[in-house]
């Protein structure tokens, strides 16, 4: 991904989940107070256009005309994760690692968050932004919080973490939200290594993954041609996936048991249908949860 746009993934996602702000309260996936004011000051402007109710469904509707069911994607992903946060911390967690964190704000919103130490991992450049907006809206980064910059596809994950204060061996849940399908299957196998060896018993990972058939184009919708080529455009080219018949055993090579792999189906059942909210959720990404089942610190 070229510098200049190492932070638009970030931002962008993190706009997007603004969007559950003008939601009704009893209508809403998750709350995120801060999702907004972390952004940058051309992005907070923007999008408090959203607050004039015609332009918000006109929008709305403009982006789904575009990329049906990518806001559902993207809205239920996050409560998903969220509650997946929140299950490991209830069980008890030492420490948490965001990868490909962009502006993701858990470290700040969810509960028992400020009691653990948190890893934050993304671009450099996105790491330099997240961090002044962290300051202007905290005043100093949290304690509890620590950012690093780093590239998945050239840099050593491990060597990053460890030297920014991870502790290996101890329990540990890895994040890794929209950043697979942008790296390579060599830099997803080293970081699901480094998960493996050297997170503590009873460590996990919650990750999103993309189907193989829209990296390879045999199972893609017409509408994504724009949006892949898009994302080439602006050096976040889309390059690995992983076929959902084959996750369960794509992770138990690699020393990970599969819990969970949801999808459309899920999202519907678990969140849209009991708070009655009619929205598309597209299958073109899933995520998957698995614990560690082959401990080897290191």
């Amino acid at each position: 991904m070229s510098r200049d746009n190492e932070s638009f993934a970030g931002v962008g996602t993190a706009a997007t989940r603004v969007i559950e702000l003008y939601t009704p309260a009893e209508q809403r996936l998750f709350n995120d107070p801060y999702a907004l004011k972390l952004l940058p000051f051309s992005w907070r402007v923007l999008l408090r256009l959203f607050y004039l109710p015609g332009l918000r469904n006109v929008i709305l509707s403009l982006r789904e005309q575009r990329m049906p069911g990518s806001l559902g994607t993207i809205l239920c992903r996050t409560r998903y994760i969220d509650d997946t946060l929140r299950r490991c911390l209830a069980d008890g967690l030492d420490q948490v690692v965001i990868l490909g964190a962009g502006f993701d704000t858990r470290a700040h919103r969810i509960p028992g968050m400020d009691q653990i130490m948190v890893y934050e991992v993304d671009l450099p450049g996105t790491v330099a932004l997240k961090t002044s907006r962290l300051e202007s809206v905290f005043g100093a980064v949290p304690d509890h919080v620590t950012l690093i910059g780093l590239d998945f596809d050239n840099d050593d994950l491990g060597e990053a973490l460890c030297l920014a204060g991870f502790q290996k061996g101890l329990k540990t849940l890895f994040i890794w939200e929209g950043v697979t399908q942008y790296i390579t299957a060599y830099a997803v196998d080293q970081a699901l290594e480094f998960v493996v060896h050297a997170s503590g018993v009873c460590s996990s990972i919650v990750f999103t993954y993309v189907p193989l058939g829209l990296i390879d184009g045999s199972d893609r919708p017409g509408w994504m041609e724009n949006f892949l080529s898009f994302a080439a455009r602006i050096g976040s080219p889309f390059i690995f996936g992983i076929n959902p018949a084959e996750i369960k055993a794509f992770l138990s090579t690699r020393g990970l048991t599969l819990l969970d792999d949801v999808g459309i189906s899920d999202y519907q059942e678990l969140y849209l249908k009991p708070l009655n909210r009619h929205l598309e959720v597209f299958d073109g990404e899933r995520t998957a949860f698995a614990v560690v089942s082959q401990h080897v610190s290191t």
